[in-house]
């Protein structure tokens, strides 16, 4: 059911959030909306969540869930292997792969002029 919420009406969206929750409940929401707010609030400053919201940006991408996907099912891949696959400029994959870095899901290692990747511990995504 999609519900339209007309702001210039005058009517606040914590009041239209409470009278939606008590149709739903049938309980007086006035005493879990400003929980909920307070909830809201702690999660997003929490470390984790920012960490997490920093994965899943870096996963939005389509060829750099391409390569996380590509490393879990290889240890290790070398630059030139992720261009390869992707089709894409080493400058274009040395960007994607620090971003995922950044994101601390994968490592990196140098040997020579050669960039090598792989996942970092506990950092997987499901394989299609």
């Amino acid at each position: 059911m999609l519900m339209y919420i007309d702001l210039m009406s005058g009517a606040r969206p914590t009041q239209i959030l409470g009278e939606r929750l008590e149709r739903l409940t049938g309980d007086e929401a006035s005493c879990c909306v400003p929980e909920y707010r307070s909830m809201g609030r702690a999660v997003r400053r929490s470390p984790a969540f920012a960490r997490s919201l920093e994965r899943m940006k870096a996963l939005a991408d389509t060829n750099r869930l391409l390569a996380v996907t590509l490393l879990q099912r290889r240890d290790e891949l070398c630059a030139c292997e992720i261009q390869a696959a992707t089709g894409l400029s080493h400058a274009t994959v040395s960007h994607h792969m620090a971003v995922l870095a950044d994101a601390g899901l994968v490592t990196e290692r140098r040997e020579g002029k050669w960039m090598f990747y792989r996942l970092a511990p506990g950092a997987s995504v499901v394989s299609p």
